[in-house]
This record gives structure tokens, sequence and C-alpha cells, in this order.
């Protein structure tokens, strides 16, 4: 499917961001931040007041700088808003946008009960919002690339239709999924563009200062050394400065061959399992030297009660904020879920991305010591938090 769009037909371009307190967001704002359209920008957000959203966004934004401070934010740029209420997006200043980026979404692999109140419901009602809007120019949804569900492999092409609820590992993936197509069903005259990033991990130049999502759980599997995906299975990992600006870019390029791009690091930027291993233990890993073992899911609890019993006898002293003993519950978990996505072995194809002059990914394994570095005195407990709030 063709789209083209002109982003210069009717004038600088107005953004309108959700999501923006978020990673990807967060990072998709810091992105924009040095733009002229910057100032022009709308954000959601859930707060009190105008001044309390100004406050976060700013918060958010310099998670994604090395600067001390961050832009400035007008309380007129301010959305107050909660996804949830079906009058979100009854804002008059949105008849003024040009191009949305929806980034919002509950992104954990638990079974809440808001996810497909969040992820689908209030998508399609962001969807009805701007359907028939004579100004837009671009309406980007933000989902996932693991939303092609399973038996995909071994590298996963851009398809328009997404599997649903059977086909997928946990019910995040399958809410995108069903969001991602009705948007295609429901409001077929919607300029959509649909981005999918693979797994985001920490950020190129700042490590995991952002975010320590996914990394420490890849750092667990190296100290364990034992996991249950083969060690020449692939993991298409890229870090959110990349996805934030490929993101920008799709967003604004005057013309698009597409309608739904991978944001990953494809065949040339992925790296197999053995080879980030090597990398954690040639950064010190405690299980330097010895033989990778490839374990049944049956094996995963015991080695998290181990871990769990280690890491308390070695951080008897960390018991102040953040720090203390760690869920065997919550590492048995991480472990089933993160064990099956590695058993997919998913290369995601990025020849459409590539096609439009975009830069290609780089690997994870180019900036994984920054990732390390920026993790060396944030407690396990504080790392895990990113993923299970």
């Amino acid at each position: 499917m063709q789209v083209v769009r002109s982003a210069s037909a009717a004038g600088s371009p107005r953004i309108f961001l959700t999501g923006v307190t978020g990673f990807v967001g967060g990072a998709i704002a810091a992105n924009l931040a040095a733009s002229a359209s910057f100032k022009e920008m709308l954000f959601l957000v859930r707060a009190q007041s105008a001044a309390e959203g100004v406050r976060r966004v700013r918060e958010s934004i310099a998670r994604f700088t090395h600067s001390a401070t961050p832009p400035a934010v007008s309380e007129s740029q301010i959305v107050l808003a909660d996804l949830k209420d079906p009058q979100a997006f009854s804002d008059l200043r949105l008849d003024d946008v040009s191009h949305v980026i929806h980034s919002a979404a509950v992104t954990s692999f638990a079974d809440r009960p808001d996810v497909w109140e969040i992820n689908v419901e209030a998508t399609l009602r962001l969807a009805q919002r701007f359907s028939g809007h004579a100004r837009l120019r671009r309406f980007v949804y933000v989902g996932t690339a693991m939303a092609c569900g399973v038996a995909r492999g071994p590298v996963v092409i851009e398809s328009v239709r997404l599997p649903e609820e059977r086909s997928h590992l946990v019910p995040y993936t399958a809410s995108k999924a069903q969001a991602e197509n009705q948007l295609r069903e429901r409001f077929p005259e919607l300029p959509l563009v649909s981005v999918r990033p693979s797994i985001i991990v920490g950020h190129s130049s700042l490590g995991c200062k952002p975010s320590a999502s996914i990394f420490w759980i890849l750092k667990l599997v190296s100290q364990l050394n034992r996991f249950v995906c083969p060690p020449t299975a692939y993991l298409d990992i890229v870090p959110v400065d990349y996805c934030a600006k490929t993101i920008v870019a799709l967003t604004l390029k005057e013309t698009l061959g597409f309608s739904a791009y991978h944001i990953a690091a494809g065949r040339s930027g992925s790296a197999m399992v053995e080879e980030l291993l090597q990398a954690f233990h040639s950064m010190g890993g405690i299980a330097a030297g010895q033989p990778y073992e490839r374990v049944s899911e049956a094996a995963l609890l015991p080695l998290a009660r181990s871990f769990s019993s280690r890491y308390a006898a070695d951080h008897r002293a960390d018991a102040g904020p953040g720090g203390g003993p760690v869920s065997t519950r919550m590492l048995h978990k991480a472990l089933m879920l993160y064990g099956r996505f590695s058993k997919l072995n998913y290369i995601f194809d990025t020849q459409r991305l590539l096609s439009e002059g975009l830069a290609p990914a780089p690997s994870f394994l180019d900036y994984i010591g920054r990732c390390d570095r920026s993790t060396r005195k944030l407690s396990l407990k504080a790392q895990m938090a990113y993923d299970f709030k």
C-alpha cells in the first residue's frame, strides 16, 4: 500500500504526541526538541494542572539528553487528559494538528485489565477524532514488531494484516495487533503509517540512563549462563534514540512508499545470544569461561530461586530504598516470558525502511558497554521496576 502525503503542502507541521512521559514517547519529544516545530507541538499528559503537565514533559525529555536544562515547554502545549476518558481528545486545539504520533500504550506483559481499554479502545477513539480531519497529513501509530504473533520466522516481513489473540504470547502484543488491524478496517481514509519497533533496549549514547527495561534480564541470563533458547538464536534489538529518530523521520518525510515499517536491527544488526553472552562475560560476568547450557522451561524456577537466594546473600547491606532482596516470582516470570520470545528467533526485515533512505540501526553490541556501565550503581530491584510497575 502506498502512502503519498505532502509534509510541506500546508506549512510547518503541528504535531500531537501521546505517550510523552513514556520511554518511546519521551525519546520522540527529545528528538524534536531542537526542531523549529517543537514550540507548536501538543502533548497529551495525565496531570492535575497544565503546570504539572509541563513539569512531567520536561522531566521526561531530560532523561534523553546530556544537558542539565531541558527545553522550554509552555502550558499552552499541554492537553490535559486521561486516555481512559471518552472525552480525552475533545480539546479544540487538536483541530489545528497536522501530524499525530500515537505512542501511548500499556506495555506491560502482565494481563492487566486496562491493556485493552488503553491500547485498543483509546486508540480507536483517537482515530475517530482525526478521521476525515482536513488538516491531518499523517497519523503515525507506534505498534510493535512482536505484534506479528508466533511462528512467523525466521525473517519477518511487514504484513499489513496482523494475527490476533490466539497467535500471541502476551495480551500486550495481541492488543497492539488488534488496534492496528482495527485502525485499517474502520478508518480507511486515515493517512495511517504503522511503525513497529523490535526489542528496544537502552540508548546508544546514554546507555540505560533513560530506562533499564529488558537490559537487566539480558544481563541476568549472562550471569546464569543458562537459558531456554539455543546460543545461535538471534535477538533483534534497537536503541530508543534510533527508534525515535526513525519515527520522526517517517512522520515528517514528504512521501512514503508503504503504510507499515519495521524499526529493527534486521539482518545486519541483530546479535546472536552467544555474542551477547561473550560481550557480557568480557565485562566481568560471573560465568565467564563456562559453556552456555540450554535448559527447559521447567529449569527456570530452580534457577530463579538459586539466583535470588545468592543475590540476597551478596547484597544484605543494600537494604536502602530500591535495594534489598528480589522477588523470585518476578524473576521466574521474566525468565519464562523472555525465554518464550527468545525462542521465536525473529529477525525483522528492514528493506522498507532502508528504501526510504533511512539509516540502519546500530548493533546492540556497539553500545552494550554503555548500558552496563550506566546500571552498575542501580540495584537489580530498581532495574526490574522498569518492567514490573
